[in-house]
């Protein structure tokens, strides 16, 4: 996983993992950003880091599907 955040940080993209223990339902939070989504972000709210991590990982392919380094 270090792999993969170093790797999003060096294409310019911004990434955000946020815990709210005052939410009930879906406490964590995955959010990406940056120039190479035009102006888009990626959000995933979940039960568990490795749910929000998972989602957001697969919504990446689906943007960028020869990142090698996304693998």
């Amino acid at each position: 996983m270090p792999e993969l955040l170093e790797h999003l940080g060096e294409t310019g993209l911004v990434g955000l993992v946020k815990i709210d223990g005052e939410r009930e339902r879906k406490p964590w939070t995955v959010a990406i950003s940056g120039q190479r989504l035009d102006g888009a972000a990626i959000r995933v709210d979940g039960h568990s880091l490795d749910y929000c991590l998972r989602h957001a990982i697969a919504t990446l392919r689906e943007r960028f599907p020869n990142e090698i380094a996304l693998g």
